[in-house]
């Protein structure tokens, strides 16, 4: 059973006014040591059964990474992820991440089915990039040639020109 925990923080708007707002996380209880050896032993089997690699960022929790190495897969940042995943032989990859780095994924596996354990799991970076703000920018700038950053969705990712992780951004835009 999951529950939500809420989390009250200071927020200072632009003209200096400060203000509590409020913060969430779904919050899983911790199963029993028995528990989750028999969660991680179904996970296995359902991984074979299914022709499918779990690929893990490295933020996820440490029983996931722990699987995924246990089982072929990888722990890595959200590009090696798409990558491993691109070479791996399975036709299913299991992304254990956020919904970016899933839409990563299947962009670089076309024919592979790419499942999320988790399909509201989100990034403060791709949400400071809401796709519509963005493809009304692209709309009303459209002699511009537009960058992007890897931690963006498939809809940002499909208006821009370039997209750059950080060790290649600044060769890129100075290109």
């Amino acid at each position: 059973m999951t529950t939500q925990a809420t989390y009250e923080y200071s927020l200072q708007d632009a003209s200096g006014a400060t203000c509590t707002a409020n913060a969430w996380a779904k919050v899983m209880p911790t199963p029993s040591a028995d528990e989750r050896a028999r969660l991680k032993a179904r996970a296995r089997e359902l991984l074979k059964q299914h022709d499918a690699v779990l690929v893990a960022h490295y933020y996820v929790d440490g029983d996931l990474q722990d699987l995924a190495l246990e089982t072929g897969g990888c722990v890595a940042d959200s590009l090696e992820m798409a990558r491993f995943g691109r070479e791996a032989p399975q036709k299913t990859l299991v992304v254990a991440g956020v919904r970016f780095m899933g839409e990563t994924s299947k962009i670089l596996s076309p024919g592979k089915r790419v499942l999320m354990p988790d399909l509201d799991a989100t990034c403060s970076l791709d949400l400071g990039c809401p796709a519509a703000d963005f493809a009304a920018f692209c709309d009303a700038h459209p002699d511009r040639t537009v960058v992007v950053y890897a931690n963006t969705s498939a809809a940002v990712k499909a208006r821009a020109d370039w997209m750059v992780t950080s060790s290649c951004a600044l060769a890129v835009v100075n290109h």
